[in-house]
This record gives structure tokens, sequence and C-alpha cells, in this order.
């Protein structure tokens, strides 16, 4: 229609003014039906979680955009997107049942960078980030601390000289749980969707770099290999390998 306007206007049938002034009130009405939106509205066969509500053991539902217990008088709800990641109903049902879950990938960052992360219900039954090395969840209190217990060292931590482990959330220095001056080294279980097995995170501490890894992902998709180094303070980056042309030339 607004193209075959567009046409009457050409062929001098309607002018501009009139033209934009349609424009104006078709925005207006759009804007008027956007502000009137009730999200619980939208038609939709959304689901029942197989489990009861932790707060007050009612039905929850699955909503236009949470996980809500149906009973008037509770307010336990869960995000059904958290950092553009939605969840799936079976992971909601273990995170209520076992009060956490993961970890779980493809998180995005405000940077647009992808992680890894466990979910867990705290005490006010909010669901937050638990990253295991002593981050800040989601609601900005601190993270349960990590158990070293019966694990096996990887290497030496470059950075403080002590032990580094394998951990759910990646791979953490035994002294980032310290409660002064804790050690913020770390490598990350998942580099740019690229997996960090413990043999390469091993690698990388002995020798200070990895096999050639083939999966990582850049910000426009493509997939490139490269090893993963690292310098003497702990920073981790990359190091491509050689082209077809300069391996001939060698």
């Amino acid at each position: 229609d607004w193209e075959f306007k567009l046409h009457q206007i050409q062929r001098r049938q309607k002018s501009r003014a009139e033209f934009m002034s349609e424009i104006a009130d078709m925005t207006r009405h759009i804007v008027a039906r956007a502000k009137k939106f009730e999200e619980d509205t939208i038609p939709g066969d959304f689901g029942v979680l197989k489990v009861p509500c932790p707060k007050c053991g009612g039905e929850v539902h699955e909503k236009y955009k949470q996980f809500q217990c149906v009973n008037e008088k509770c307010d336990f709800a869960i995000w059904k997107t958290l950092c553009s990641r939605m969840f799936e109903m079976e992971e909601v049902e273990k995170l209520i049942t076992e009060k956490q879950v993961g970890p779980l990938q493809n998180f995005r960052s405000k940077k647009g960078f992808p992680f890894a992360a466990v979910l867990k219900l705290n005490a006010e039954f909010k669901m937050e980030f638990d990253f295991g090395d002593g981050q800040k969840g989601e609601n900005g209190e601190a993270a349960a601390p990590v158990d070293f217990t019966g694990k096996e060292p990887l290497g030496k931590c470059p950075k403080c000289g002590g032990k580094v482990f394998d951990t759910e959330a990646g791979y953490l220095c035994e002294k980032s749980q310290a409660d002064a001056k804790p050690c913020r080294f770390k490598i990350n279980r998942e580099i740019l969707q690229q997996p960090i097995e413990p043999a390469q995170a091993q690698k990388l501490l002995a020798a200070h770099k990895t096999d050639l890894l083939n999966q990582f992902v850049s910000k426009a998709g493509k997939t490139f290999p490269a090893y993963l180094v690292m310098d003497d303070k702990g920073k981790v980056t990359f190091e491509f390998p050689p082209r077809e042309g300069e391996m001939e030339s060698k």
C-alpha cells in the first residue's frame, strides 16, 4: 500500500504532505498499540514444569518471558533468556530441583564474547551466576568458594607460583580463593567457542603453548586455527600458523 502511494506521488496524484501525514498517523497507531501491549495476552502453547515451585510448592508455568509460579501470593519467577541464551525447560527443572545447573555454554557478555557458567538458586530463590573463582553472581553476591580437595593439579600458576586445578568454570589457581589478595589467574574452558581440554591447559602451563587448535570462531562467524601461547605474566594470546605460501618459501 505504501509503495502504491509513493507511485501516486510520482504521478502527482498525491502530495508529499498527505503522504507524510499518513506516515505520522500510522506511527502513532503503532506506538499506541505497543504501549498497551500486555505480554501475558500473547497466545501460545506454553508448558508447565514437572517440578513444583521451590518457594511455595505451586505450579510453575512457562509464560512469554518467564517461568513463573501461578500462585498469586508467590513472586517466584525465572527469566527464560539470560545474556542472550534461552533456557530449556529441562535446565530450569534441574535448577529448581538441585539448586544449580551447568556449566552451560553460549552465554554472551555485554561485549558479545561467549562464556560458560554455572547457574544457582540463592537463598532468596533468585537465579545467579557462579563462576567458581570468587567472581560475583548476577545479583551481586559472592559465588561459593571452590573446593580443590582430591583434585590433581595441572601445573604451576605463572602469576603466583600456586597450583592450577581443573574446575567446572575453568582452570583456576588455588590462591584464587584467598581472602586477601586472591590470584586472578584463569584459563577459560572455552575460548571463542573452542573447547580447551585439560591436556591443552597442561601444555599451556608447562610449555606456554598448546597444540594447534582448529575450532576457534571469529566475531564474523568464521572458523580459524591457532595456537594458544602464554607469556611469563600469565597472559594468553593467539599464535597463528604460517600460511601455505609462507611454508613453501621456507
